[in-house]
């Protein structure tokens, strides 16, 4: 997966436009990482929201040249058992 300078998400390689030239779909398996960087391509990792968490924040991190996406999380509140007082 990759992400573009414009914030687009590739999914898949595929032909894109940047500018004003067309760049087919095998940039993605021929082309180095610092030449796709080169027209504002990078690798891109989508982050997952682990089980039982809600997110209360997100934001991306470039590391390397590869940009990860990341979430802030707090558990999901639970609701509270009711007690039945017998009468």
């Amino acid at each position: 997966m990759w992400i573009t300078s414009t914030n687009s998400i590739i999914r898949q390689p595929q032909g894109i436009r940047i500018e004003d030239v067309n760049h087919p779909a095998s940039i993605f398996w021929c082309w180095s990482k610092e030449q796709l960087a080169q027209i504002g391509v990078k690798p891109y990792h989508p982050a997952s929201v682990p089980a039982g968490e809600m997110v209360t924040g997100a934001y991306t991190e470039e590391v390397d040249g590869e940009v990860y996406e990341r979430f802030n999380t707090e558990p999901i509140p639970q609701p509270e058992e009711q007690v039945n007082d017998p009468v």
